[in-house]
């Protein structure tokens, strides 16, 4: 049985992926493929990324988990799984740590493999320049209420320090994970149909629609207008707040994207990403896709 696992990364296009996967699936059942995405893994009471957590609860959660992987090897040829929060979340304690980015993510890969029973699987990640990732992330979590201050978000953790290559060889070493292929957010739009016929068959991949942009962040001056409306009403709402600024200046056309760091940081992220993409590109079991 083959087994590959897109695990995102959170803000490289993974619901756009797992949106053009979708539109895939009678293709991908009629060649054997069973693909699970957030549809069918975040059943409120049975989400697999809960029971990758710590704790006896989060335990007795893998033993259903585990019955039904058992149950789809014995059927299906091939099972492929897209689930960003298989690394962990975008909340800032599940983000970042002086050890680098998704400071869980080795635990929960490894019980994701213990799972599927160690079987041999091949992960499938984007990446993105660090302080875009961050930006981009801080904007969610700005949206869900839970962010308002970017260096608050951070808490002292250098976006510049956040290793892709580091995280790529943490999932190496798990015991069950063969191959790790990666991809540059940045060349999502060049590289998505190389994505695809590197987890599909050919004759799968090449009916692959491309769905719309399906999350978008804040703009500048959503931004600035949600800081505005708190300060102006300290009990409103974040959320509605910043849902209503979002829809009243969306991004796009000339709207300036959200900006939380000097030209200084940005220069150093840059290049701190460029030297990243050279090292994660000579890691033994790293594909990494190009334009």
């Amino acid at each position: 049985m083959a087994l590959t696992i897109h695990v995102g990364a959170h803000k490289t296009a993974s619901t756009h992926t797992q949106q053009t996967l979708r539109g895939l699936w009678p293709r991908m059942t009629a060649a054997g493929i069973m693909y699970l995405d957030m549809r069918a893994l975040r059943r409120p009471g049975h989400r697999l990324d809960s029971s990758l957590e710590n704790g006896p609860a989060a335990a007795r959660r893998r033993s259903p988990w585990r019955r039904r992987m058992d149950q789809a090897s014995e059927i299906w040829p091939h099972i492929l799984l897209s689930e960003e929060n298989t690394l962990g979340s975008i909340r800032r304690e599940r983000l970042m740590c002086p050890e680098g980015v998704y400071p869980n993510a080795v635990r929960r890969m490894d019980r994701l493999c213990a799972i599927m029973r160690r079987r041999p699987a091949v992960l499938f990640m984007g990446v993105r320049e660090p302080l875009s990732f961050l930006t981009s992330a801080f904007s969610m979590e700005v949206q869900g209420g839970h962010e308002l201050d970017f260096g608050d978000y951070t808490d002292g953790f250098d976006p510049a320090a956040l290793s892709w290559s580091g995280l790529a060889e943490r999932l190496l070493s798990v015991r069950g994970v063969a191959q790790v292929v990666v991809w540059r957010h940045e060349d999502h739009a060049a590289v998505r149909g190389a994505v695809l016929r590197a987890m599909l068959p050919e004759a799968v991949a090449r009916y692959a629609d491309n769905p719309p942009p399906a999350v978008v962040g804040l703009s500048q001056a959503a931004y600035d207008e949600i800081l505005r409306r708190l300060a102006a009403d300290a009990n409103g709402d974040p959320v509605t707040i910043a849902r209503e600024a979002k829809t009243r200046f969306p991004r796009g056309g000339d709207a300036r994207p959200l900006s939380v760091a000097d030209a200084a940081t940005r220069d150093r992220c840059l290049e701190s990403y460029r030297q990243d993409i050279d090292r994660l590109s000579r890691i033994d079991g790293v594909t990494l896709l190009r334009p």
